[in-house]
């Protein structure tokens, strides 16, 4: 009886050491697997694989399958398998919607089409990008960008050519016309924080970014990417304009009050643009953010007559009297002390509906 538990002992920790074996033991073997389902409407596409393959040198058919290794390929009613037996020969299933087929050079097509799909869904995708590079160099490799289908492999890809010193910055501006293809707003934003000073001093890849970052849908990821230049100092002064568009257009206010509250404290609005920030700012909904705003203006000291006018004209736009107020006192000493401006100080206090504000308002100006 011992004897017999003994063997279904020695039996089980086998089986569970081969399993083990045979799992961890296939990335060393070379052995890769996959599967992809992809399916619409009126479209249904699936590839699963399990194996050692070895392309043609072209991508067309398989020259080998590791024994007990498949491929199987469908795209709507087509069909393609290929299963290699334990002698490692390779057996063809091809059904074209109504009868399976044989191997032939019509039919060698749908394997070739196959195969295709698998690379560019990502099979082998480092090993072949290396390939590619070294056969056709930097624009064969982008020229691939097109054909992958998922955003992950074009960023595989580019980054691929970024990492290449050699190539930059000369390559970077058509890189980074394929980083705009990318569906996902995330990627653009990871590979934008990669772009140096150094890269931005060229008039291509500066205006690549900010085409890049136009095209960016969330709010969120669009503030990051517009964060980041704005932390580059000389690069943002050089790009204010672009800056304070771009900020613009943004759905949210929070994110709007975010970026311009760190642009006028670095005091990158130049004379030209004053109007744009303050048009921006009055655009916003909330009173809060707007008034944080132009407090942060106040508080720069360095304003000419008319930019004081134009501001406190904003101001007097404000909903709420005890912000029209605060700014006000706020302002008064700052301001240069001219009639005009004064008299246009007066203008504004006069908004003010509550008596009590407007008192406090008008002595903050003696």
């Amino acid at each position: 009886m011992k004897l017999i538990f003994f063997l279904i002992a020695f039996c089980l920790v086998s089986i569970r050491f081969y399993f083990a074996w045979s799992g961890n033991d296939k990335e060393k073997r070379g052995i890769t697997e996959g599967k992809m389902i992809n399916k619409s409407d009126h479209y249904y596409e699936e590839i699963n694989y399990s194996g050692k393959f070895e392309l043609s040198e072209d991508e067309s058919k398989f020259n080998s399958i590791s024994p007990g290794g498949y491929f199987k390929f469908r795209r709507n009613d087509i069909k393609v398998k290929a299963e290699s037996n334990l002698r490692g020969e390779i057996e063809y299933t091809i059904y074209d919607g109504k009868n399976n087929l044989p191997l032939n050079e019509q039919t060698k097509r749908f394997v070739s089409l196959a195969i295709k799909e698998m690379i560019y869904w990502g099979y082998d995708a480092n090993e072949r990008m290396e390939r590619i590079y070294r056969k056709g160099g930097a624009q064969a490799v982008l020229n691939e960008v097109d054909s992958v289908k998922t955003d992950q492999l074009k960023i595989l890809y580019l980054n691929h050519l970024f990492n290449i010193d050699s190539l930059l910055p000369g390559y970077l501006p058509f890189i980074m016309k394929k980083i705009a293809t990318i569906g996902s707003d995330q990627d653009k934003v990871n590979f934008l924080a990669k772009i140096t000073d150094g890269h931005l001093n060229n008039s291509s890849i500066d205006s690549a970014y900010f085409d890049i970052v136009k095209g960016i849908g969330s709010d969120r990821d669009k503030a990051e990417a517009l964060q980041n230049i704005i932390n580059k100092d000389t690069l943002a002064k050089l790009n204010i304009d672009k800056i304070l568009l771009l900020t613009g257009e943004l759905g949210s206010d929070m994110d709007k009050a975010n970026l311009l509250q760190k642009v006028i404290a670095k005091g990158l609005v130049k004379d030209s643009n004053y109007n744009r920030l303050l048009t921006i700012i009055s655009e916003m909904g909330s009173d809060m953010d707007k008034a944080n705003l132009f407090k942060e203006l106040v508080s720069q000291n360095n304003l000419y007559e008319w930019q004081w006018i134009k501001l406190q004209d904003k101001i007097s736009m404000l909903g709420s009297d005890n912000d029209k107020t605060n700014l006000l006192i706020q302002l008064a000493p700052r301001m240069p002390q001219t009639r005009e401006l004064k008299e246009n100080y007066q203008k504004t206090a006069k908004t003010v509906g509550n008596d009590n504000d407007y008192g406090r308002a008008m002595r903050a100006l003696q």
